[in-house]
């Protein structure tokens, strides 16, 4: 058998793999070596690292499973309240079961919890800084850990249970830190019969004894301990040819199967012509490249003459290039790829079938994280090779199986190994067919180390699998195999069915979401569609709704049946104070307002404000309202590309009463910061600016400031698929950030580009459904891209929604963005159906001049001021100017929004300027984006919109002006 060791950053799981050659072969390339970065629980702004104090590892290997169980001591050295979040990605196969946080001293199970409303209630609870752990998955094969408070000088213990396949040969990584206070391992081989041997280096001391059990156990427990740098790997017999485990659990018989196929293989014929899709994106460059050209060397040397079609793709597909190896002599396009450049987001539904290869062979990571949804769909087989730790392995394995071509992931197999899968044909599962089972599932169609797994739930006492093999030579033989549901006991068999399912159902887990929920609350895992949450208090589990852990179920029940849980007001209710706000707001709408001459002209240059950084301090806020305040609201339409706008003003209407000329408006909003980098950009040359963009780049890939002044730039300079591409970079950093996705679907809609927009706005739902902010974006975006129906309703659930106190009036704010929305389908012949929707609701009130300022933090206070001709400054302190500019109510809590709201324009000059006021936040940015609409002609024929972003020094005091416009 020939081992392989599988990376796996940040913890030490038991990673094991058995592959088998018919003939075995020289590496093409050696594996590389193993190297381990440090389990460092990453806290932004502590000013000493978290120390790892203690960990114990237990290894239980039966069923063909292996289950990890880690339990690690975190120490807070630093003299304040701290929250950690630890990033990791698991291996292909592997998986989450289970979590425990210590809680008053005692480790507490997480239970499963949907994904989404996981999120809601740990930030909630955070909110009032009680203690909650949070685990869940981002994209991929990502998970994050959240944990809150790491108190100073305290510690908390965190323990993780994994589950992976498992076989002969056992690889368990130590190096996670120099040296630990305590370390404890235990490795136990439950069924084996023959004494596992340790064949690495064992600096630890182990021997495995006979465990009274049954089987074989090692253990050592360490004070002091210095780790070794190299894993400690561990060989066992080879399993049998059939291996067979059975569990009860919940009423269901689980079974497993591990047989043994012909490890033979025979070389597949090649095509005339190749296509080559290549993952340029920017986390594509942190593939193992030495690798996966030695498999393109191995599979050219195989085809000699062969015609190469070369897809690079990134935020978009690129144009494709034409190669022709001769001989096996593919040097010219080694040096193709050798020069790509990493730039951009991951659009892997861009790639498109050049029309005449007979085969593709891909090579990504496989996390999509832009465009429209990747359907893993293609014309050709399709081999899909992976090198990255960070990835997407189920849906590059979806991919590879719909095709008829084959996942090769280089982190697992040797380079020969991956040679074999890339060019040979070796033993095909072609059918199960299974009386007396439901359920089945393979682990792969195509024989790994001359093994296939099945898993499957009994309906019967026993159970007659019919298999069906394709063999290298191509004949097609067949296998009977029975399955007695009381023989062969496992504890892990359950744990491996729902396993491989989760497996075959997160290949394309947008359409198996309730499948994927229900196996995650079934089996306690962290899925794509459930999370794993623990509560310090059973009053957080009652108030929540959530089933806690048995050892608080008796307490849970006894609260749960004499305790008055504090509910949401009724649909009714909350409808009827909607409706009152609103006519308040027609009424404001219906006054009249003087419009004296200013008795001076506002001087914009005289604004207290002076780029990012102001002058101007507020005093402190007393009495800030939490009463509804009148406001108007806005529709985004067609954004103008120019820094400049001259149009006509809202449309009037009879009862308006005004009967002068109608003025024209012009708006100039901020350009965007002028950076160092940005400096450095203007003093070269156009033929400079992508080097020298790269060059900085190295130094800033973590800074959403700097791709977004980057990609301004670019699209101000004309340069339109650069800066595109630049701000899809934002894509690639913090999978499960919402604020930056925001951001991001902001700023492309500010770009025009509604369509690339419309898929972040509808992720940043999935990851925040309990925000209105994310219903109300996805509308907004829903309405420009002409989707009204759409639109409407997703508008409607902002306006009738619960949500938390800290959205103030955004209810209001979005009737007024729904109302626009509906007159302006009437007035373009468009069916809308609105039978849903309150009639007193279902009133346009037009503006002249509207202004909507939203931010990209949670827990943040930033204010919008608007001064108007007269010198009459609007803000929260003062919501009604003397002409009648009305601003909504102070949101100190959330995204904001805030508008204002004007309906008849005075003529003269206006500044827009933002303040951040003040966090509650447990890590601040340097700086916080600002998101800025600006409409004229609001809810009219004559609408138009500009919106800028830009960013706030994330420090009280610090005022910006965003923009200014002159009504003439």
């Amino acid at each position: 058998m020939t081992a392989c060791t599988t990376r796996l950053f940040l913890f030490f799981i038991a990673t094991c793999a058995s592959v088998a050659s018919a003939q075995p072969r020289q590496h093409l390339v050696p594996l590389p070596p193993t190297t381990w970065r440090p389990p460092v629980l990453h806290v932004q702004g502590a000013e000493q690292p978290i120390r790892l104090q203690a960990l114990k590892v237990d290894v239980e290997v039966s069923a063909g499973v292996a289950e990890t169980r880690l339990q690690m001591k975190f120490f807070n050295p630093n003299a304040r309240v701290l929250e950690g979040k630890l990033q990791f990605p698991l291996a292909s196969g592997q998986i989450v079961s289970g979590f425990a946080l210590d809680i008053d001293g005692e480790l507490r199970d997480a239970v499963p919890v949907g994904k989404a409303r996981a999120q809601q209630v740990f930030e909630d609870i955070t909110r009032r800084r009680v203690d909650p752990g949070l685990l869940q998955t981002t994209l991929g094969n990502n998970y994050e850990l959240r944990i809150y408070p790491l108190a100073p000088g305290k510690t908390r213990t965190v323990v993780l249970r994994i589950v992976e396949p498992a076989a002969s040969r056992l690889s368990l990584p130590l190096a996670y830190a120099k040296v630990v206070d305590r370390l404890e391992v235990s490795l136990r081989y439950a069924s084996a019969s023959v004494r596992p041997q340790i064949v690495s280096g064992n600096p630890l001391g182990l021997v495995f004894e006979r465990d009274p059990r049954g089987g074989f156990v090692a253990r050592r427990l360490l004070d002091g301990a210095a780790l070794p740098n190299d894993p400690l790997v561990v060989q066992a017999a080879a399993p049998s040819t059939i291996e067979i485990t059975t569990e009860q659990r919940d009423g269901d018989t689980f079974f497993t199967l591990d047989f043994a196929v012909s490890p033979q293989s025979a070389p597949r014929p090649l095509p005339r012509h190749v296509q080559i899709a290549w993952d340029a994106s920017g986390s594509g460059a942190g593939r193992q490249f030495d690798r996966e050209l030695a498999l393109l060397d191995a599979y050219f040397k195989r085809a000699g003459t062969i015609a190469v079609t070369l897809t690079r793709f990134a935020d978009v597909a690129l144009a494709n290039e034409r190669f022709m190896v001769k001989n096996g002599d593919w040097s010219a396009l080694r040096r193709s790829l050798q020069a790509t450049i990493y730039d951009g987001a991951s659009h892997l539904g861009a790639v498109r079938h050049d029309g005449v290869s007979q085969e593709a062979i891909w090579f990504s990571d496989g996390l999509a994280n832009y465009g429209a949804p990747w359907k893993r769909t293609f014309p050709v087989p399709a081999y899909m090779v992976h090198t990255a730790a960070s990835g997407d392995p189920a849906a590059l394995h979806a991919m590879a199986e719909a095709s008829g071509g084959r996942s090769i992931d280089l982190m697992m197999l040797t380079q020969t190994q991956a040679a074999d899968a890339l060019l040979g044909r070796g033993t095909q599962l072609i059918e199960v067919a299974a009386l007396g089972a439901k359920d089945v599932v393979v682990e792969s169609h195509h024989a790994t180390g001359g093994r296939l797994v099945i898993a499957g739930i009994l309906t019967a006492g026993s159970t007659e699998l019919t298999l069906r093999l394709l063999g290298s030579d191509g004949a097609v033989t067949t296998r009977m195999v029975r399955i007695d549901g009381q023989r062969n006991a496992s504890r892990l068999a359950a744990l491996q069915w729902a396993r491989l399912t989760l497996a075959s159902l997160e290949g394309d887990a947008s359409v198996n979401k309730n499948r994927i929920r229900e196996i995650g609350r079934r089996f306690a895992l962290a899925t794509h569609e459930t999370s794993l949450l623990v509560l310090e208090l059973v009053d957080d589990y009652v108030r929540n709704e959530i089933e806690p852990p048995p050892s608080l179920r008796a307490a849970y029940d006894r609260l749960a049946a004499t305790t008055k849980r504090n509910r949401a007001q009724s649909d009714a209710a909350r409808l009827a104070q909607v409706v009152r706000r609103f006519e308040a707001r027609v009424a404001w709408w219906n006054r009249k307002f003087p419009k004296d001459e200013p008795a001076k002209v506002l001087q914009i240059a005289k604004s207290r404000a002076a780029g990012a950084v102001g002058e101007a301090q507020e005093s402190r806020r007393e009495n800030r309202a939490d009463a509804p305040r009148d406001a108007a609201a806005q529709l985004p339409m067609a954004s103008a590309p120019a820094s400049r706008l001259a149009v006509a003003p809202a449309e009037r209407e009879q009862d308006r009463g005004r009967a002068s000329s109608s003025p024209s408006i012009s708006i100039a909003l901020k350009p965007a910061t002028n950076s160092a980098w940005v400096k450095r950009l203007n003093a070269s040359d156009p033929e400079s600016w992508y080097v020298l963009y790269l060059d900085e780049r190295r130094g800033n890939a973590m800074s959403v400031g700097f791709f977004l002044d980057s990609a301004e730039f670019f699209l101000q300079k004309g340069q339109r698929e650069i800066g595109l591409r630049a701000l899809s970079n934002l894509a690639e950093m913090d999978l499960q950030n919402r604020q930056v996705l925001r951001l991001l679907a902001y700023r492309l809609q500010q770009a025009g580009e509604i369509d690339l927009a419309l898929p972040i706005f509808e992720r940043v739902l999935e990851l925040a459904p309990n925000e209105p902010q994310s219903h109300r974006d996805l509308g907004l975006a829903l309405a420009q891209s002409g989707q009204t129906q759409r639109a409407v309703d997703r508008l409607y659930e902002v306006v009738t929604g619960s949500w938390d106190s800290r959205f103030a009036d955004i209810d209001l704010i979005t009737l007024s963005e729904l109302n626009a929305v509906v007159a302006a389908a009437e007035r373009a012949g468009k069916s809308v159906d609105v039978s849903a929707i309150e009639p007193r609701l279902l009133k346009n009130l037009p503006l002249d001049v509207r202004v909507v300022l939203a931010w990209d933090a949670d827990a943040t206070d930033v204010d919008l001021h608007v001064i108007d001709p007269n010198g009459d400054e609007v803000y929260y302190g003062r919501n009604l100017s003397y002409q009648g500019g009305a601003i909504t109510r102070d949101a100190t809590g959330g995204y904001g929004p805030e508008e204002f709201a004007l309906r008849n324009a005075k003529p003269g000059k206006y500044r827009v300027e933002a303040q951040f006021f003040g966090h509650r936040q447990q890590v601040l940015a340097s700086s916080t984006g600002l998101m800025l609409w600006l409409s004229i002609g609001f809810g009219t024929t004559a609408q138009q919109d500009q919106r800028t972003t830009l960013s706030v020094k994330s420090e009280g005091g610090q005022r910006v002006v965003v923009g200014e416009f002159e009504v003439k």
